[in-house]
């Protein structure tokens, strides 16, 4: 059976590969970077053999490696169908024979290969004499059985909850950690590997508590056979493979109570009757209070939002953590951040999808189309100015200048007003259809308008990063002024200048609307959301 099931694994993902060329390139993106991640790994944990703190970098890398199938099964749940209980159910199959297949087939695949092959480093880095080369394979056989049995037990566990709104908002939210942690290895780590802050005696302190978890059970175990002590080597693995076989004792309970369960993600909720706010303000208000409430609710825009804080933070990383606390950097976090805000809501005539035909037959004029763009304008404006200027605030605090706060709020004012312009600008005049992919909550762009989606991005981040020059220029030529003086009329100039420069893109977008309105309705049908 556990062939079987392995075999029918292969079959899907064959299978797959001749659906779409998207498919085709996201199976061949996602193979080459297993490839990397497997020779990234490898060449890491042998490049650590004859260091003091070999064995407490191992802990860690296996603990991330740990933490990676914790995490990323429950953000593809609604992409791979085997980890859902419920497709499933209707097999003839015992459950312990099921279980059985399915950790077969978790473990065949690129990325568990990938595993295997990079924790395999540690018989380079790590290990040392015939015994703790043994030890060093079964401790990383053990290390990957771990990590698929973990990632099991959890998403069976929670499979009612994934499959209804609250998990799938749950699954959403992940992506926010996932950014965090990409941006930190990305831009973070080289940094501080650079000045000298970070390297291998940096995780010594770490291990006192890594050691006693079962990633870090399997690194010392192999330390344990290289250095002469084969018992406590031994207990080690033994006590991993313990805690191994009690997840998957579990994991079996559970499946079998989800296989006998009904399914109550899909009942009815009830529906509370509560008035519009701002509606009685007319069109602008009744756009202002319908876009405000999908913010709070959507989970894409929650995630959005996350994000753009998350690129501010890394664009101003060497303020925080590096010797030159130049204002520079934290303008430039305030100006990504803007320009981000842009990116992110360009295409609102897109996003809304078939809805916006609807929409589109109270938008009889220039005047009713100016409110429609005021009103979106106004709701992405009340969390955009307040998050952003948090952010900068933060990133000064840390960089131990709280003043320059207030600078990176005065950009921050200026890029989202040029931000909300140029989204309704492009809005009109660069639309293009998007699509939901299943198990994702990020919007991509429909096949075909690949090019649209990159000159919106581009065009958000230029526009807004030529437009708050004037701020930046002004930013410099009064630091020598008195900061009770220099800094209120630098905001309030900022806040004037960001609200005309909103003024005037919806001004622009309108007009060009007016025109265009049956084309548009013809791109939100386009959208599959």
């Amino acid at each position: 059976m556990a062939w079987l099931l392995v075999q029918l694994k292969l079959r899907m993902l064959r299978n797959a590969l001749r659906s779409s060329a998207r498919a085709k390139s996201s199976f061949i993106l996602s193979t080459a970077f297993a490839a990397l991640v497997a020779v990234g790994t490898f060449t890491g944990l042998a490049l650590l053999r004859g260091q003091s703190t070999s064995v407490d970098v191992t802990s860690v890398v296996f603990t991330l490696f740990a933490f990676g199938w914790l995490v990323l099964p429950l953000v593809a749940f609604g992409l791979d169908g085997t980890l859902d209980p419920a497709n499933l159910a209707l097999y003839p199959l015992r459950t312990r024979t099921l279980a059985v297949g399915l950790l077969a087939a978790s473990a065949a695949g690129a990325w568990p290969l990938a595993n295997v092959l990079g924790l395999l480093g540690v018989t380079v880095g790590l290990a040392s004499g015939a015994l703790g080369l043994v030890i060093a394979l079964v401790a990383v056989v053990l290390e990957v059985l771990f990590c698929i049995t973990l990632a099991r037990f959890v998403t069976t566990s929670m499979a009612n909850v994934l499959r209804s709104r609250r998990g799938r908002d749950f699954a959403a939210f992940l992506f926010i950690p996932i950014v965090a942690l990409y941006e930190t290895f990305t831009q973070v780590v080289p940094r501080l590997a650079a000045s000298g802050k970070l390297s291998t005696s940096s995780f010594g302190g770490v291990d006192a508590w890594l050691r006693w978890l079962p990633p870090g059970l399997a690194a010392h175990a192999i330390q344990d056979a290289s250095t002469g002590h084969p018992g406590t080597a031994l207990l080690r693995l033994a006590l991993l493979a313990g805690i191994t076989v009690v997840l998957g004792a579990l994991w079996v309970r559970s499946l079998g109570r989800a296989l006998v369960t009904a399914d109550s993600s899909t009942q009815s909720s009830k529906v509370h009757g509560k008035v519009l706010p701002f509606a009685r303000y007319g069109l602008r208000g009744t756009v202002t209070a319908r876009l405000w409430i999908y913010q709070r609710r959507d989970p894409t825009s929650l995630v959005y939002w996350g994000i753009t804080a998350v690129i501010m933070g890394a664009v101003s990383v060497s303020a925080i953590v590096g010797q030159n606390k130049h204002v520079g950097v934290l303008i430039a976090s305030a100006v990504f951040g803007a320009a981000f805000v842009g990116v992110f809501h360009a295409n609102m005539i897109g996003q809304t999808g078939p809805p916006f035909v609807l929409e589109a037959t109270a938008l009889t004029g220039r005047r009713t189309l100016r409110a429609y763009f005021s009103g979106q304008n106004i709701a992405l404006a009340a969390i955009a100015v307040p998050l952003l200027a948090a952010v900068s605030f933060g990133l000064a605090y840390l960089a131990r200048h709280p003043v320059y706060g207030l600078l990176g709020t005065a950009v921050d004012l200026a890029g989202v007003g040029a931000a909300l312009g140029l989204c309704n600008i492009l809005s009109v005049t660069l639309p293009f259809p998007v699509e939901r992919r299943a198990g994702s909550p990020v919007r991509v762009t429909t096949p075909g308008y690949t090019s649209s989606g990159v000159g919106a991005t581009l065009a958000n981040v230029i526009g807004v990063a030529l437009a708050v020059i004037p701020v930046i220029v002004a930013i410099a030529l009064t630091g020598h002024d008195p900061a009770a003086i220099r800094m209120p009329v630098l905001l309030v100039c900022s806040a004037g200048y960001g609200l005309a420069l909103a003024w005037l893109g919806g001004l622009v977008a309108a007009a060009a609307a007016e025109q265009r309105l049956p084309e548009l309705c013809q791109v939100a049908v386009r959208s599959k959301l």
